[in-house]
């Protein structure tokens, strides 16, 4: 990878971090004994000052996938008592899948890391993800489509919210790995080679293996790639927020001038509004956003489905409701959590087993819940309601719906409903954090804690 002007050496990127987050800060590094997390945390140890109101602290998940993983958790655990830092081991338990075996593993060690930032009550957890990891992310995503609106070519976002209540920063972005492992001889500090990282069995080791062949990076068009990418984000997001309404969390509505405009904006802000209201983790994959952009192009009234969700064109504008087949019923043991089809989080705090079901519509209730719909839109946004049945309640209480509980506070004893928002709840990449919070908003769902970086939401 050839030097550019956006790398930054490991000591001005730590600096860079230590000057823009806000104080006091609790910083969790996750690390694991590689070059970059150990770069990281020794960088963070030697630059942070007593009295600068920042504390840090360490994690390495051990995802117990290798023998020797136990031990190497230990030398880190060494590390961190030399450095004064406090830290902690936590094993990835339970049967590992066959297939799919990194992702998982991703999955698990960033559920893991945010139970322990939520122990330690973590103002953000610290990764050391570089400048070549963000290369052979690119690379991999170019690799699939190199199309200049496929929005993979931004890469990894420098910062991440995580299951809606913690940040994920990645000050490492723009540095190279081998800026790290001279900073680190300088430092007299040793790291962990994993094994893994040769193996070509993973993708991303054979694009590593690439990367290193052909020698460079175009740093300026990820740079590009990155601009746009938030460019497009915030265009739907006042999009949305000038033309969308949405009513009880299941009926959206875009305006006839919403339908005007930027081609790529719509597309964008209605990929991922269906993903919202169909309770699906991913925005709406191209193919059939095609199909959607073509039947809105066509101007012509009618409907469409596409990711579980009816897209009906009227004169008075586009309305999306999820469709009502596939809404299986959810049984939630008392005290329990749940999420019923991927759009709402119902905690049970009656002391009565609950099933979470759809509601059966009612003409007349239908018309007072969406009074400015027509008709059958209304009966279909209401068929898609949340509604209880619960043993415990009287008969005249038994099965009523509840959109009423949707913005009451929980208290002990009642069943409290929360819209969700599938794309963003457990991964918010930070190029979309305006976008999400306009959803938010339109839902009723708690706001997203602020990015902890000063005078700025957003730092590309």
């Amino acid at each position: 990878m050839t030097a550019s002007a956006s790398n930054l050496p490991p000591v001005e990127a730590i600096q860079r971090l230590l000057d823009v987050i806000t104080k006091p800060a609790r910083l969790l590094v996750a690390i694991s004994g590689g070059s970059d997390s150990t770069g990281l945390l020794v960088a963070l140890s030697k630059a942070n000052s007593p009295g600068s109101g920042i504390s840090l602290f360490a994690a390495t998940v051990d995802h117990a996938l290798r023998p020797e993983s136990a031990e190497e958790a230990r030398a880190v655990a060494a590390l961190c008592s030399r450095l004064g830092i406090p830290h902690v081991i936590r094993r990835w338990e339970g049967e590992k899948p066959d297939t799919g075996l990194s992702a998982a593993s991703r999955e698990a060690r960033y559920r893991l890391l945010v139970e322990i930032a939520d122990e330690l009550d973590a103002t953000a957890i610290l990764t050391g993800h570089t400048l070549d990891d963000q290369a052979e992310t690119v690379a991999m995503r170019a690799a699939r489509s190199g199309r200049e609106d496929n929005l993979g070519l931004a890469g990894m976002a420098e910062a991440v919210l995580l299951e809606r209540r913690r940040w994920l920063l990645r000050p490492f972005l723009k540095t190279r790995r081998a800026d790290i492992r001279a900073f680190l001889t300088n430092e007299g500090e040793s790291w962990i080679d994993d094994p893994s990282n040769l193996n070509p069995h993973y993708e991303r080791v054979r694009v590593r293996g690439k990367l290193a062949a052909e020698g460079s990076f175009d740093a300026a068009a990820l740079t590009r790639a990155v601009k746009r990418r938030t460019a497009l984000s915030d265009a739907a997001a006042r999009l949305v927020h000038d033309h969308v309404t949405i009513r009880l969390g299941v009926l959206a509505h875009l305006a006839p001038t919403g339908l005007a405009g930027d081609g790529a904006v719509r597309r964008h802000a209605l990929s991922l509004l269906s993903a919202v209201l169909g309770g699906r983790a991913h925005a709406l994959r191209g193919e059939s956003t095609n199909r959607v952009m073509a039947f809105l192009d066509s101007g012509r009234p009618g409907r469409i489905t596409a990711g579980r969700v009816i897209f009906d064109l009227r004169r008075d504008g586009l309305y999306l409701a999820r469709e009502n087949r596939g809404l299986m019923p959810l049984v939630v043991a008392p005290g329990g959590i749940a999420v019923w089809d991927g759009r709402y989080r119902i905690a049970n705090g009656s002391a009565a087993e609950i099933i979470i079901g759809p509601t059966a519509p009612d003409r007349e209730e239908a018309r007072a819940l969406f009074p400015d719909a027509p008709p059958a839109i209304a009966m279909r946004a209401m068929s898609v309601m949340p509604w209880v049945e619960a043993n415990s309640f009287s008969p005249l209480e038994r099965g009523r719906s509840l959109p009423i509980a949707l913005s009451q506070p929980p208290t002990a004893g009642q069943i409290h409903i929360m819209p969700t928002l599938a794309p963003f709840d457990r991964f918010l990449p930070q190029f979309d954090l305006n976008l999400a919070s306009e959803f938010a908003v339109l839902l009723g769902c708690d706001v997203f804690p602020p990015l902890p970086i000063k005078d700025s939401a957003r730092k590309s």
